[in-house]
């Protein structure tokens, strides 16, 4: 299936003129994902076009062939695929819609492939807008941490036009482990990215809550860690941040203001689609408290110290 695939993805190239690893491609936002992502792809081999209104972004890239852009619409200009990693959709539309924006680099025919968390809603909008330019919009979010990021540890998930996802998945599988295409339809994989933040933050929740559990009746740490991890409580959440959490250590992978954001895109979608999400309504209220504290950009997993605290341990 994969062969087959493979040599489908050629045709598709071989049409338009342009060949994976020859393909160009701009990336806008160098943050922790962004940046992430544009390393990736010129190790691969791919040409990457770089913006970030942030010059400290650049230091992660020093060494690369990236070439420095002067704009969102300058990272857009004669590429094929631009990519968008932004902290929220405010953010995307004026990236992509605004002065200086990717609409008004990119050349008809480009595929822009968001990879921001935003509502479904939105990515539906800015597909309709970019349609009209005559480009082509996938929602492309990622599941995934920073530190996942790093080393290609990621799940991809697209929807829009399945011929652009077919240009661009070279560059998706460049980035990550597996991809997976959602639909046709824009905004799906924006949904989906949704439900896989609003059923991992209930698991973060759910290992601090049990782990004060074991930690208030003495249980050793590591032997907590080490049976809940094997058994079948095991999870990625423990996978990847048990330690830290046991630790008391919360590097900003997922910082909080991040994880605020998403549960009310969550909770909205959940709204429009009369969805009851109490769970979701309980996490936002719990993280609110984090953030009246002053530990905006602490990891999510850091309500573990809410945790501790309510039970006298911290």
């Amino acid at each position: 299936m994969r062969g087959i695939r493979q040599k489908f993805i050629f045709e598709i190239f071989s049409k338009k003129g342009v060949f994976p690893m020859s393909m160009k491609i701009g990336v806008v936002g160098l943050g922790v994902m962004g940046g992430a992502f544009a390393g990736h792809l010129l190790d691969a081999g791919f040409e990457v076009a770089g913006f970030d209104p942030v010059e400290g972004m650049y230091a992660k890239l020093e060494g690369k062939p990236l070439r420095r852009a002067s704009s969102p619409a300058d990272a857009a200009a004669g590429v094929q695929l631009i990519m968008t990693s932004l902290p929220n959709y405010g953010v995307v539309e004026k990236a992509a819609a605004g002065e200086d924006g990717v609409f008004e680099g990119a050349d008809k025919g480009a595929v822009i492939a968001d990879m921001s968390t935003v509502p479904p809603k939105f990515s539906r909008a800015m597909a309709g807008q970019a349609e009209e330019r005559g480009l082509s919009w996938l929602d492309t979010p990622v599941s995934g941490v920073g530190k996942q990021a790093a080393v290609k540890d990621l799940v991809v998930m697209s929807s829009g036009p399945r011929a652009a996802y077919d240009l661009a998945l070279p560059a998706f599988d460049a980035i990550g482990k597996k991809t997976i295409y959602v639909g046709e339809k824009n905004g799906l994989a924006a949904q989906l990215k949704l439900v896989v933040n609003l059923v991992l933050f209930v698991n973060m929740a759910g290992a601090a809550e049990g782990m004060t559990l074991g930690l208030k009746a003495g249980i050793s740490p590591e032997i907590m860690l080490e049976t809940l991890c094997a058994g079948a409580a095991g999870s990625s959440v423990l996978d990847v941040r048990g330690k830290d959490m046991l630790d008391d250590n919360y590097p900003p992978s997922g910082p909080i203001w991040i994880v605020l954001k998403d549960l009310e895109c969550a909770i909205q979608s959940a709204k429009d689609l009369d969805v009851p999400v109490p769970l979701g309504g309980l996490l936002e209220h719990l993280y609110m408290v984090q953030r009246s504290k002053g530990r905006q950009n602490e990891d999510g997993s850091s309500i573990f110290r809410i945790y501790k605290e309510l039970a006298n341990l911290a």
